[in-house]
């Protein structure tokens, strides 16, 4: 993912072994030359800069390989670019939902990861910020659900299901 905001250039950019934690890369706009960078999750997917231009966010998708032997926890990392040569990293992480699995998925939440925790099931995908800048809204799109994220405690607030559609009755097809 790429972002853009007020001269600056953010990079959301996967490690080699997409279990490993990546990186968000910044840049000045007008010449590319590199600011800085700052370690975050695994599979850094969707960045976006809060309105104040003191954060930026990314949604750490934390995919499982594709044998499910590693499968780190998604997250979203919320980077504090006042200092933009030297951003600092809070994370928000799902670590409060493990135990509750069967409660979540009785919710309507999908969690199918084999022996997956709900942290590491969670894989955090696109962020969108609320008008005050204080809750940042994140689609968890494998698991059919959307967590609210509270920006300056760096906390998942909730995870809301996003309920059922079945296609396949009349008027609800997909055109």
């Amino acid at each position: 993912s790429v972002a853009v905001q007020n001269g600056i250039v953010a990079l959301a950019v996967q490690a080699q072994t997409k279990t490993d934690n990546g990186i968000v890369a910044f840049y000045n706009a007008s010449d590319l030359t590199f600011i800085s960078q700052i370690t975050v999750g695994a599979l850094p997917d969707m960045l976006i800069f809060t309105a104040d231009q003191q954060s930026v966010l990314v949604a750490n998708e934390g995919e499982p390989s594709n044998d499910y032997q590693i499968d780190p926890e998604g997250s979203v990392s919320i980077i504090n670019i006042k200092n933009i040569k030297n951003p600092t990293i809070k994370t928000a992480d799902f670590k409060s939902f493990n135990g509750q699995e069967k409660l979540l998925k009785q919710t309507g939440i999908r969690i199918y990861g084999p022996n997956a925790t709900a942290a590491q099931d969670f894989e955090p995908e696109y962020i969108s910020l609320s008008k005050d800048g204080k809750i940042a809204w994140v689609s968890l799109q494998e698991n059919n659900a959307l967590a609210k994220v509270d920006i300056a405690q760096a906390k998942i607030l909730a995870v809301y299901p996003l309920g059922f559609k079945d296609h396949g009755l009349v008027d609800q097809g997909m055109d």
